[in-house]
């Protein structure tokens, strides 16, 4: 089970930090119309990575939870719980606000800065799952 875990939080990590560095940086060199355009093309195809990834990985760490509870399981299910808070609260709102025209270059850097909270946060769930495995062993 910790390998199915390790590998969903590495699929995660590579996402968000392609994310991060380059498609949400990219979207500025898009004119508004352009972005208008492919925006909603985006968020559905990007839904189909993320959303199993994402699910997959509450299920794996709330198991771990659940099986073999320690400070570093804990603190991944605190840390996925924030990411998907941050997710809802904070990305989808800018999604949806470039999504009804408002891609002001204020709005995309927004998104960029923002975003850093689940960069971090999906990177040390990696790293703690990481941790974890290692001590199992």
């Amino acid at each position: 089970m910790n390998t199915a875990r390790i590998t969903v939080d590495f699929g995660l990590v590579v996402l968000i930090w392609l994310v991060q560095l380059i498609i949400y940086p990219g979207f500025q060199y898009y004119s508004p119309a352009e972005l208008a355009g492919w925006h909603p093309k985006y968020s559905n195809l990007i839904t189909f990575i993320v959303g199993p990834l994402m699910l997959v990985q509450v299920i794996l760490v709330g198991w771990s939870v659940q099986n073999r509870v320690s400070w570093l399981t804990l603190a991944s299910a605190v840390l996925v719980g924030l990411m998907w808070a941050a997710t809802a609260f904070q990305a989808v709102p800018i999604h949806n606000a470039i999504a009804a025209g408002d891609a002001t270059p204020e709005t995309l850097h927004w998104l960029v800065s923002t975003n850093w909270l689940r960069t971090a946060g999906w990177t040390f769930v990696f790293l703690l799952g990481v941790a974890e495995r290692m001590l199992v062993r």
